[in-house]
């Protein structure tokens, strides 16, 4: 129902001109990821202040959980059981603390946007299949501090790490439902000429029209590809991004990039947990943990897309070399509008925000016939970012490209 407007309304002249400009969606969702990463890392940094000065303070000793399992096993799994349930609740405060913005990166500033029921359900399958893997991952961590200290520690955090890298396939299907199916015969030939075995290959339904798919685990990887690029019309970009992801893993890329993702919260538990003033035993240590891993990993957000850019780079000049260089621009094209949509960035929002080049910088190079370099990682900040979980991390699941999406928690957007 229209409501009249008042005499005074109808005396002032509407403006000719507005000057506000909307935002763009790859704006909006920076902002969004901003807000993510800024409000997680104030509160890391305020959490850990007031442990730290004691304004938070209790009995470190205590512990919530008690098991009858005598002299030798009893205490270092009680402690290890508490350390689990303190991360947990650290972790829950957070989620609640940071819903509203998920929402908004979920299910509004989407291109497909979701009911908030719809949105709710998914969102809450996400969180408790994270709070599992952190769970069993603290487990892990703690009783190996109670057993062996530092060393302990550390090894802990490297091999959860691991773990969790080489379970990213399965994990990604734990916190969203996605549809997993073998490559068929139509694309055995695209397969064989993309340098790639069709029986590693896998064929992937996802919730979410960012989703890239890529290379997934490491004793036998998989190579995950979208359901959306199989289809007929799509035949040149998936042949494009077949010898892409060809160049990714035989140049090293791919390895690089997840060894040095395993390495880096590692490094941070190495470098400031004897900086804590707390033994590893102790309830406060647990809960200053995650406060200090989410701080080390924003570090690797400033510092990282630096090292995964180059790749992107390298595999589009590789697939230049095999396709030719109108081929992959008009997939770097399709892509692009799929995801960010956001062809040109300034210098600076590139080199803090984005490990994956804007679409013109990746065209300029390919025109200019760039030297091809292989030094950096693949997708070395996202993986970074996931693995980040192995240590209590909590940006992992809330920075710009997948806040609020859970079908990208694991296996993240990317080129």
């Amino acid at each position: 129902m229209s409501v009249p407007l008042s005499t005074m309304d109808r005396a002032l002249p509407a403006p000719l001109v507005s000057n506000h400009t909307p935002a763009t969606y790859a704006r909006q969702r920076l902002r969004l990821g901003i807000a993510g990463v800024g409000v997680s890392v104030a509160l890391s940094a305020l959490w850990l202040l007031l442990l730290l000065t004691k304004i938070v303070s209790f009995d470190t000793s205590t512990r919530l959980i008690e098991l009858p399992l005598g002299a030798t096993l009893g205490p270092p799994l009680s402690a290890a059981a508490s350390a689990t349930v303190l991360v947990l609740l650290v972790f829950a405060a957070h989620a609640l603390v940071l819903a509203g913005v998920e929402y908004v990166g979920g299910a509004v500033v989407v291109r497909q946007r979701l009911s908030a029921a719809g949105w709710l359900r998914r969102w809450v399958r996400g969180v408790l299949g994270y709070a599992t893997v952190l769970a069993i991952g603290t487990f892990v961590m703690a009783l190996a501090a109670s057993l062996a200290g530092y060393a302990g520690l550390v090894s802990a955090v490297i091999g959860v790490g691991i773990g969790l890298l080489a379970a990213q396939g399965v994990l990604a299907r734990l916190f969203a439902p996605l549809t997993i199916e073998p490559a068929d015969e139509s694309l055995r030939e695209q397969l064989l000429a993309g340098g790639i075995r069709a029986d590693c290959v896998r064929i992937v339904d996802a919730e979410d029209e960012a989703f890239v798919g890529g290379w997934v685990g490491l004793l036998k990887p998989q190579l995950w590809i979208p359901r959306g690029w199989t289809a007929p019309s799509h035949g040149r970009l998936l042949e494009v991004q077949l010898v892409r992801r060809h160049a990714q893993f035989i140049s090293g890329a791919r390895r690089r990039g997840i060894w040095r993702a395993a390495a880096w919260p590692a490094l941070g538990v190495a470098l400031f947990a004897p900086l804590l003033p707390w033994a590893y035993t102790d309830s406060a240590f647990w809960l200053a943990l995650p406060a200090v891993s989410t701080l080390w990993t924003f570090v690797a957000v400033l510092l990282l897309p630096s090292l995964s850019r180059p790749v992107v780079y390298s595999a589009d000049a590789a697939a230049a070399r095999r396709l030719g260089v109108e081929a992959v621009i008009a997939s770097i094209s399709t892509l692009d509008a799929w995801q960010d949509d956001e062809p040109e960035r300034s210098p600076g929002v590139e080199f803090i925000f984005h490990p994956v080049p804007s679409r013109r910088n990746r065209e300029r190079a390919l025109q200019r016939q760039t030297r091809t370099v292989y030094g950096g990682g693949h997708q070395q900040t996202r993986l970074t970012l996931f693995a980040s979980l192995a240590a209590g991390g909590l940006l992992g699941r809330v920075v710009h490209c997948n806040i609020g999406r859970p079908s990208l928690w694991a296996v993240y957007p990317g080129d």
